[in-house]
């Protein structure tokens, strides 16, 4: 198909695109529609979330999303703290960069909650880590690490409000997801022609698509939006 014509392509969104992204669809000659299937709460126990940080019983911290960073962040600024050098492992760009800011250095990122616990089950020096997440998380992560002799404590720093709301499907081209959660907002109540991709942000939220639908899931080559938006441009343009 041609790009020409931006009303050839619609391009569904089941999270809001940051402003950027979302013009660099419109002006690669796509629409764009977009509805939140999730909110998210940075709320948490202090208490509990400071000395989880403060854990002198671990030998790693854990961060896997943006959200966790961002209640982290949180945290610093309603109470500073020294939070003591321990070895710390992210997934994604963002959420990477982002623990950075803060001053925390990560050891090891990848692009994927279960790669990332296979790294570190082959630390053997780390018996015991800490695991900064929302109420939704997988449990992919600590139950790979705990079937590997890795106790892990799970210190929940966001919650996740699904948001089931039915979509007219049917003149989309492609839908976005950015997250498990997301996925399984969507599926609640909204089923997809099987021919429309499903363009992923990463492994783990392929498949949370794959166990509800069947249809093609494209996962970006660098697990971020504008990894997402970068393929789904390519994509349609390799199909013209």
């Amino acid at each position: 198909m041609s790009l020409e014509n931006p009303k050839e392509a619609i391009i569904f969104a089941t999270r809001s695109l940051p402003e950027n992204e979302a013009q660099r669809l419109q002006e690669a000659g796509f629409q764009l529609e977009q509805k939140d299937f999730i909110r998210v709460e940075n709320n948490f126990d202090l208490d509990s979330f400071k000395d989880r940080l403060l854990n002198s019983e671990s030998q790693a911290r854990i961060f896997t999303s943006k959200n966790a960073v961002r209640s982290l962040k949180k945290l610093i600024k309603e109470t500073p703290l020294e939070i003591p050098p321990k070895k710390t492992f992210t997934v994604g760009i963002k959420a990477t960069e982002m623990l950075a800011e803060l001053g925390i250095k990560s050891n090891v990122r990848a692009d994927n909650a279960i790669i990332l616990a296979q790294i570190i089950a082959r630390n053997a020096d780390v018996r015991e880590v800490d695991f900064f997440c929302g109420d939704k998380a997988l449990d992919d992560l600590p139950e790979y690490l705990e079937s590997k002799n890795v106790k892990v404590n799970k210190e929940i720093v966001y919650h996740t409000e699904l948001s089931h709301e039915q979509v007219n499907t049917e003149n989309f081209q492609g839908i976005i997801f950015l997250s498990p959660t997301a996925a399984f907002s969507f599926f609640k109540k909204n089923k997809i022609d099987p021919k429309i991709p499903a363009f992923c942000i990463g492994a783990t939220t392929a498949e949370a698509v794959r166990l509800r639908c069947e249809n093609p899931r494209i996962c970006a080559d660098d697990p971020s939006i504008a990894g997402v938006v970068s393929k789904i441009i390519n994509h349609f343009r390799d199909k013209a």
